[in-house]
């Protein structure tokens, strides 16, 4: 497993692709549901929602992210790269949930506050890296892909926000 989270971390750096991870509905199932649990963790550390409504929040962007993925990867004919986007995607986000979980305890152990600082910085870390994904899938140029990502991002989040009644 942690050749694994090397690779996300060489995705991350956007030296690697999705095309490097293994095609596998098991690995990508252990990767969503590992990000779905340490998501609501880190959620519920920093929030003052119920885990209900956090779960139900994460559980539809995801999704959202899953389906809309597909449709990208559809348009330009490439279906069959959706195990490994998705696994690169949800490992990625994972990492990156992994870097705010530790940020924050660290935060709480020094007494600082750079929440806002480290929100903006995770916020555009995760565009680039989800348009290099998409990039690597999908086969088109790097602006593509980021505004892709960007947009992605945006239209989950609120669909997440919709789903438990927030707008």
């Amino acid at each position: 497993m942690l050749s694994i989270f090397y690779l996300f971390w060489r995705i991350a750096q956007l030296k690697n692709g999705p095309e490097d991870l293994p095609s596998s509905n098991f690995l990508l199932l252990i990767v969503t549901v590992m990000n779905v649990v340490l998501s609501l963790v880190v959620s519920l550390s920093i929030g003052t929602q119920s885990a209900t409504v956090l779960a139900t929040t994460i559980m539809t962007s995801l999704a959202a992210q899953g389906l809309i993925i597909y449709g990208l990867l559809s348009l330009v004919g490439k279906p069959g790269r959706l195990t490994q986007t998705l696994t690169a995607y949800f490992g990625c986000d994972l990492l990156l949930n992994l870097v705010i979980g530790s940020s924050i305890a660290l935060m709480r152990l020094l007494n600082v506050d750079f929440m806002n600082t480290l929100a903006l910085t995770i916020f555009f870390w995760s565009i680039l890296i989800f348009g290099h994904i998409l990039r690597r899938a999908m086969e088109v140029h790097m602006a593509m892909a980021v505004a892709l990502a960007f947009l992605l991002t945006l239209v989950t989040v609120a669909l997440g926000q919709l789903a438990v009644g927030q707008t």
